[in-house]
């Protein structure tokens, strides 16, 4: 395995997009408002999406579904980077989906360990990633997000040949080790996101499904050090995401999305359980882009 070099292949802001599901028997994909969506983002201005991600509802996904979406997504990405989360929650699976992505134009896999068995010791971390990076051809960025899942200790991105790490915890220090190491950050949290965008290349924003204007004016004010601009949208976006807290926080994005553009961005699958039909999201979505995006 050889070191991934973390200047230029990953920067800016990057949707971790949702998936519309239909509401039939299997809540099946709608792979047509998937596209939909993401070709919304691209003429908006973020650098890249995240499929099957936490927002995504990746790990309520079949990897079959994921291969479906992801060979339909690749040829008309155009410029858009796509680095598909692999949460499969076990190594075998993992290792297919990985099989699969090598024949697409991905920008980097993501890649998040089983999540199941806990605690898990740093050498176990280390030895399922060692079998990941051998498998794959792609830029390997590890997924660090304690509340759900396994941590990953900043060691163990430090010693791997990994791009670096989704932060998800948000820890004090993490990313700054991380980044001193030589290793790439994107931040997954988005609280004080101008602090945070400080020390890393760019954001893996939630918030980037109904308001990416706002997201990406946010990240340039931070790289051309307009400090009152990038408060001032941060403070915004802070009461955005609050509204987001009220309920499962994919099926509300998908419902202001849908008021935004007018795909069909359906509901979500169990054990989530869907938005109440009182959610008013044509008020949530005018108040969404009501805040400042100069």
């Amino acid at each position: 395995m050889q070191p991934q070099d973390s200047t230029g292949v990953l920067e800016g802001v990057y949707a971790a997009n949702v998936t519309p599901f239909r509401d039939d028997e299997r809540w099946s994909i709608d792979v047509d408002a998937y596209l939909g969506h993401v070709r919304w983002l691209a003429e908006r201005g973020v650098t890249g999406v995240i499929p099957f991600g936490t927002n995504g509802e990746g790990p309520s996904v079949a990897t079959h579904e994921k291969h479906a979406v992801l060979d339909a997504l690749a040829p008309v990405a155009g410029s858009l980077q796509i680095v598909p989360t692999v949460a499969e929650g076990n190594l075998p699976d993992t290792l297919d989906l990985l099989a699969h992505l090598e024949d697409l134009p991905v920008a980097a896999v993501m890649v998040l360990p089983p999540y199941y068995f806990k605690p898990v010791s740093a050498d176990g971390l280390r030895r399922f990633y060692e079998r990941a990076l051998a498998a794959t051809r792609h830029p390997v960025v590890l997924y660090h997000i304690p509340k759900y899942a396994i941590p990953v200790p900043t060691e163990v991105v430090i010693d791997l040949p990994v791009w670096g790490v989704k932060d998800s915890g948000g820890e004090a220090g993490y990313a700054a080790a991380v980044r001193a190491a030589g290793k790439g950050v994107l931040v997954g949290t988005e609280d004080d996101l101008p602090a945070r965008l400080r020390t890393a290349q760019g954001s893996i924003s939630a918030l980037a499904n109904i308001v990416p204007e706002q997201v990406v004016s946010l990240y340039a004010h931070v790289r051309a050090d307009r400090t009152a601009e990038a408060a001032a949208l941060s403070a915004h976006l802070q009461e955005v995401r609050a509204m987001t807290k009220e309920y499962a926080a994919p099926g509300v994005l998908k419902k202001i999305a849908e008021q935004r553009h007018g795909y069909p961005m359906g509901t979500v699958r169990p054990p989530l359980t869907p938005v109440p039909t009182t959610f008013a999201a044509a008020a949530a979505a005018e108040r969404d882009v009501a805040g400042p995006t100069g």
